[in-house]
């Protein structure tokens, strides 16, 4: 299947690189690693969605993108903190949650035109 937005294709490699970097995390943090991966796959499938819907209706799956991916990024300062990721992985998984958050937020401005 072909993808028609560019951010469904970049949150994609941004799913495979963190799904890289969450497999060494410790067995006793089976909850924090389960949280981070829904809400990777969460975010996809709000994408989907977003780009399905009508206007009136992307908003809310728009939106929902954005808190789930500051979701994510909370949950990776957690693992930061804890030693379970190194800070470049961290900075690295960063900047591509931001540049979809940048993409995320083109689009709302876009819809709003």
């Amino acid at each position: 299947m072909k993808d028609n937005l560019v951010m469904i294709s970049n949150f994609k490699k941004t799913i495979l690189y963190l799904d890289k970097v969450i497999i060494n995390f410790p067995g006793n943090e089976k909850v924090l690693k389960d949280k981070i991966t829904s809400s990777m796959y969460d975010v996809l499938e709000c994408m989907y969605m977003a780009n399905e819907v009508s206007n009136y209706n992307r908003i809310i799956y728009q939106k929902k993108i954005i808190s789930k991916i500051k979701m994510i990024d909370f949950y990776l300062k957690i693992s930061l903190n804890k030693k379970y990721i190194s800070y470049k992985k961290y900075q690295k998984v960063c900047h591509h949650l931001l540049d979809n958050l940048k993409l995320i937020y083109g689009w709302i401005r876009y819809e709003k035109v």
